[in-house]
């Protein structure tokens, strides 16, 4: 996802970085997303379908916008925002996992601004996923400038 880079064109102060909803500190944790060593009965290599490991095209809302990015999970526990930013994501239950994951938000020139710390709880669905929590930003001196609701919906691709 790239949260922070579409969003950046718009910052005026490290207040208005609200790019986005992917979250920042790392849990514990590991998945048993892959069914045996192959992956599902009749389909090799694939992930389980109650799992969230694998690539996802995100449609990312907060304040009434909508922004596309794409997070990768890893069967380790390991979530990855693809163009920046990473984290750890959980299993809570059947069908259920926690991610949160850091992405730092740099100006046009390449300056440090400060961070978004997203903080979700999800819902898989077959192929699909929705999930909501609390995106924090921090500015450069990673002082909390703002606190936003955001919910996603992730689709496998």
């Amino acid at each position: 996802m790239k949260r922070s880079a579409e969003r950046v064109r718009h910052l005026r102060t490290p207040v208005v970085v609200a790019a986005a909803v992917l979250a920042a500190v790392p849990m514990a944790g590991t998945s048993t997303a892959l069914a045996g060593a192959g992956g599902t009965a009749g389909r090799p290599g694939r992930v389980a379908a109650a799992s969230p490991v694998g690539r996802w095209a995100l449609k990312v809302s907060f304040e009434g916008q909508t922004y596309d990015s794409t997070v990768q999970f890893t069967a380790g526990g390991t979530a990855f925002i693809v163009g920046g930013g990473a984290g750890s994501w959980t299993r809570t239950g059947t069908g259920r996992f926690t991610f949160r994951i850091a992405e730092p938000v740099w100006s046009a020139r390449g300056d440090y601004l400060g961070r978004v710390s997203v903080d979700q709880s999800a819902r898989l669905t077959g192929d699909t996923f929705t999930s909501s929590g609390v995106s924090r930003q921090y500015d450069a001196n990673d002082v909390l400038a703002r606190t936003v609701q955001a919910h996603d919906t992730g689709t496998r691709s």
